[in-house]
């Protein structure tokens, strides 16, 4: 069965298989509170339930104990006993065996996890093509010769989160899920569309999950009000029983973060508001390609020709656009174009103040109205 307890998966290899430094290793897992999974021949491999408590064992491991191999991935895996398996299991090995002595290497789930407190000591690594998984693989080396940031020996501050859904027992349970996270705080509910509204204007959560269908005022309409405050910095991520196309296509195009369905495994939910609070308002590219594609019906412009609505942006900003519109992460931008991830952000700031837009996403639904992207 799909466990939502592990958020990351930490592989750890010593190049002379010195089982030795075990103990060592072990202490340096519990005080970073993760968990250990299994032994194998030359390694540990352990379990956390943050990126960022991960990336922090993993630094303080190769300060103390180094050279080590280490491989960080993230993700919902399987659990079978004590024991875990899946993709996240499976690419952290993999990155674990392709990494040099003395040099952490994690996937792009990583950094997106950890936010602003992982990020700083993170690197670009390529786009790897790993035995065994399908998928080539955005990878970032861990810069653990760096200081950590100032910021990483306090806590950071609590996500905060509104449930806005018209299902008393539902909002129960997503506030038992989200509250049991370190770094997430529910600070408020809604039974309606207008309460959700009033909740969130005294509230000013980072996040707030909504429901679509609620009675006064539905979902999409509260919305696309609070979308539409200048005033207020909320991410919305909606939330529904229903797999509409429709209605995922709407919430994208008033700038909502991301849709959800309410069954939605509890790791998914935990991921979306992090990375929504986090303003990475990223789209997987199977959503990309069978929502917004199916229903805008623009001509296709002539080889060559840029649509009317993006003659302002540069050449490299339209490579940008479209890469954003192929669903990758800046990362995987910076590779594909080889540029550092700061420019790539750049880009992406400048294409949204020329286009007029919120975010990524209403960037990719206009790529996909114009015909740019198909």
């Amino acid at each position: 069965m799909p466990t939502s307890e592990v958020a990351t998966i930490l592989i750890t290899g010593a190049d002379d298989a010195d089982r030795a430094r075990f103990p060592a290793l072990r202490a340096l897992v519990a005080e970073h509170g993760g968990r250990e999974v299994k032994t194998t021949r030359d390694g540990l491999m352990v379990a956390f339930s943050s990126a960022v408590a991960a990336v922090h064992c993993a630094v303080a491991m190769q300060r103390s104990s180094g050279p080590l191999r280490i491989g960080l991935a993230a993700g919902e895996c399987a659990a079978e006993g004590s024991d875990l398996f899946g993709t996240p299991v499976l690419v952290a090995g993999r990155l674990c065996d392709t990494a040099s002595s003395g040099e952490i290497l994690a996937g792009d789930v990583v950094r997106q996890l950890g936010g602003e407190d992982v990020a700083a000591l993170m690197a670009p690594a390529g786009t790897l093509r790993l035995a065994g998984v399908a998928e080539r693989v955005a990878a970032a080396e861990v810069r653990w010769d760096d200081e950590l940031p100032a910021a990483a020996a306090d806590p950071p501050r609590a996500i905060t989160v509104v449930v806005a859904d018209d299902q008393r027992l539902l909002r129960t349970g997503f506030r038992v899920i989200l509250d049991a996270e370190p770094d997430i705080t529910v600070v408020g509910e809604a039974a309606d569309g207008r309460a959700a509204l009033d909740v969130v204007r005294r509230r000013r959560p980072d996040v707030v999950l909504m429901d679509i269908r609620m009675p006064e005022l539905d979902g999409l309409q509260a919305a696309e009000r609070i979308l539409a405050d200048p005033d207020c910095e909320t991410a919305v991520v909606m939330l529904t029983t229903f797999d509409l196309d429709e209605y995922i296509y709407e919430a994208l195009r008033i700038g909502a973060s991301g849709f959800l369905l309410k069954d939605t495994p509890s790791d998914r939910l935990l991921d979306a508001v992090r990375v929504a609070a986090a303003g990475e308002a990223l789209l997987a590219p199977s959503i990309t390609r069978r929502l917004i594609a199916r229903f805008t019906h623009a001509a296709r412009p002539a080889d060559g020709a840029v649509p009317e609505e993006l003659v302002e942006l540069t050449a490299r900003e339209l490579d940008v656009l479209r890469l954003v519109a192929e669903g990758l992460s800046n990362t995987e931008i910076a590779t594909r174009l080889v540029l550092t991830e700061n420019t790539v952000k750049s880009h992406v700031a400048h294409l949204l103040g020329k286009l007029g837009l919120r975010d990524r996403v209403q960037a990719v639904v206009l790529a996909y109205q114009t015909g740019f992207a198909a």
